[in-house]
């Protein structure tokens, strides 16, 4: 039971600051393009007809920062529960 909720609380850190990251990234995208182009790398594609620019939505780094939440969450949740039942 205690490794459940030590996943489960991973699981919750995962997706609140995957959401939460995506909303920032998108509204940082979307409200001001200008530092966007400074923090994320744009990309030229070509058509063969023509060419435009794309902002990289920054997905692994989205990723990496809810492992780590997923890390840290199922972490202290274990060490919370495993010293509360030998005490």
């Amino acid at each position: 039971m205690v490794y459940l909720k030590s996943i489960l609380a991973g699981i919750a850190g995962f997706m609140v600051t995957t959401i939460i990251s995506s909303a920032a990234a998108l509204a940082l995208i979307a409200r001001y393009p200008q530092a966007a182009l400074r923090i994320f790398p744009a990309q030229r594609h070509d058509l063969q007809w023509g060419s435009y620019y794309y902002v990289n939505f920054p997905f692994w780094q989205i990723v990496v920062a809810g492992v780590a939440a997923f890390a840290i969450g199922f972490g202290w949740t274990l060490r919370r529960s495993t010293t509360r039942t030998q005490a």
